[in-house]
This record gives structure tokens, sequence and C-alpha cells, in this order.
């Protein structure tokens, strides 16, 4: 069984907080730290550019590796992209890796950069970036990009640098378990994290490839108190986020019947970062009962998270992807530093 590996989502609020989170975050023993790659942001006061950010983290830390959930593949040129991570590779020791997924409205349509057949570009991306870090030379004719006798002039430091693909629907599951080192959903519980797992392992199968070759992850809500009411209040804020990427993937695990504009193209296609969506963001979290964030969160009490963690485990989750709501973001750190991570790294 491989080890358990933790993350933790930097707060991108501020650059000093930023920075002192991610060295914190080294010294507590977390595996990665993550941040998410946004153009705009419903609710947001300020959105930094993602990679600039880790690559400034990549200076002030020694061993802690670096990831996006999720970047793109429609607001960059995939050899610029495969450029730019290849660089801060080299940069930070070879710490980096790629959280993908197909992209949202709200950083495309503001500023009218397409966004058409969404998965299938993905894929080509990916096998682009692939080839290129590879260092191959070679010429590409796509549905989305033409490369001739291309090649890139700078390798990573790692062999290659890992993709996990943020996949939340049966297409994007089984492109995960063809192509990509790592699987990220959101949101899941335990039971629908287990279920919607095969999709990814008929994906692996599909491609002659074992279980051992990619990276079940979750990325997932943690607040903990020493009162679990307290705890749970602190999910209240942020239940809209449970109905993100896809809004009709809450109804399936939770069964709740959202109305009818909140369909399958709500997030991907209409919310922008507007008066008017943040408006429906808002209006969304108040149609989510807090058994729903509790179900597919981490919280409570130190034992209740220790204990839920254990359920995604036996779910098949490796790796957590922690996004620290409190309710005090530091003792929750610590709790994590002390008896989290050493917990799980000894089994």
């Amino acid at each position: 069984m491989s080890e358990i590996k933790f993350g933790n989502q930097l707060p991108l609020t501020s650059i000093d907080r930023c920075f002192r989170v991610a060295k914190l975050s080294e010294e507590a023993g977390f595996d990665f730290v993550f941040v998410p790659d946004h153009t705009l942001k419903p609710l947001t006061e300020v959105t930094f550019e993602s990679w600039t950010v880790l690559t400034a983290i990549s200076m002030i830390t020694k061993k802690i590796k670096l990831e996006t959930v999720v970047s793109c593949p429609h607001r960059c040129h995939p050899a610029v992209f495969a450029q730019r991570l290849a660089t801060l590779d080299q940069i930070s020791g070879g710490r980096v890796i790629l959280g993908i997924g197909a992209g949202e409205a709200m950083n495309l349509d503001p500023f009218g950069i397409e966004w058409k057949y969404p998965v299938s570009k993905m894929k080509e991306a990916i096998e682009i970036m692939k080839r290129l870090w590879n260092g191959e030379t070679f010429s590409y004719n796509g549905r989305f990009y033409r490369l001739k006798d291309a090649f890139l002039q700078i390798k990573p430091a790692q062999e290659t640098i890992p993709i996990y693909i943020g996949a939340n629907s049966p297409e994007t599951r089984r492109l995960a378990g063809r192509i990509a080192d790592g699987w990220i959903p959101f949101p899941e519980s335990p039971e629908s994290y287990k279920l919607h797992f095969d999709d990814v392992k008929r994906g692996l199968k599909e491609a002659g490839r074992s279980l051992e070759e990619i990276d079940p992850s979750l990325q997932v809500l943690i607040s903990i108190s020493e009162d679990s009411d307290e705890a749970y209040r602190t999910l209240d804020n942020y239940k809209m986020i449970l109905a993100t990427p896809i809004p009709t993937k809450l109804t399936e695990i939770s069964g709740i019947q959202l109305p009818p504009k909140y369909d399958h193209d709500w997030w991907w296609r209409r919310l922008l970062a507007t008066p008017e969506g943040e408006k429906e963001y808002l209006e969304l979290n108040n149609l989510i009962p807090r058994d729903v964030a509790i179900e597919c969160s981490i919280a409570g009490t130190l034992e209740d998270c220790i204990q839920k963690i254990e359920r995604y485990i036996k779910a098949g989750v490796r790796t957590f992807n922690l996004i620290n709501i409190g309710p005090d973001a530091r003792k929750v750190n610590e709790m994590c530093a002390k008896e989290i991570i050493p917990y799980f790294k000894q089994l």
C-alpha cells in the first residue's frame, strides 16, 4: 500500500500570508502545497497568477512540492506552458506537480478566450506537454494544435512532471485513468469516491495500466475544533463550493434536487465573477443542507476527522488536498502537523 500524502491549500488573500503558510506547511510535514489557478473568481477581491506565486514559494522552501488545483489548457499554448513548468521544475529542484482540468467560463469569457470541446483540448495539450518534457522533436497535427519539428531546449529536473486531472464526470474520470498520474475530484463523500473510482479503474484497464500507475487523490474541506458543532458551523460559509465544479454531481451524491438553472453547464459556462453570478453563487449556498457538507468534508473533533480520513482511505484515497477553513486555521495546521500527519505516516 502506498504512503498517505497530505497537501495544504495556500491562502491567496495576501502574498505575505501565502508565503508564511507555505513555510509553515513545509515545517509541519505536508508533502505539498497547492493553489487554485484562476483569472477571476467569485467573491474574491484579488486573484494572483498561480505559477508566479509558486515560483516565489520555491525560493523560500526546500523540499515541499508545488501544485495547482487546477490549471486549464485554454489560456496558454501547451508548448509555452510546458516550458514554464519545466523552468519552475529546474528552479525548484524537481518539485512541480500539474493539476489540470477542462476550464471554466469565469476564467475565459470576459477575455474572449474560446472554450470549445474542452476535454478533447485538454487531452491534446497533455499529450504535447508530455512529449516536449520527454525531449522529443516532433510534428503534431491535432484538432486544436499544429506543431512542426517542435522541441524544447529545457527539460524538467524530474524525469517528467506528474499530471493530475481534476475529473468529476465519467468521461474525465476514465481519461484520468488512461493518461494521468493522478485523479483529483471534488466534492466526494467516502461512498461516492469509491463509486467514482471505478470509472478511473475502467480507464486504467482501457489503457493497459495498473492501479499503481495512478495516485487517487481528493480535494476536501477540513475544519477541526474541540467543539464538533463549531467545526460544522464553519462549513456553512463554504457549502456553495461543494456544488462546484458540477452542481449536478452534488445531486448525484446527496439526492438533493437543485433548481433547473443549476444544470451541468452552470459552473462551466455561465458562472462569472459578476454581481449577478456572485448572487447566484451565494443563493446556492442556502440550498445545500449542512449534513451534506459534513458528509463531503473532514469536519468535527480531531477524533472525528481521523475517523473520516480513515473512511476515505478505505474508499481508495491516497493523497489529500486539504482546504483549511478553520475555525482557527492556525490550530488546524498545528493539529495536522502534530496529530494527523504523524498518525497516518506511521500506518
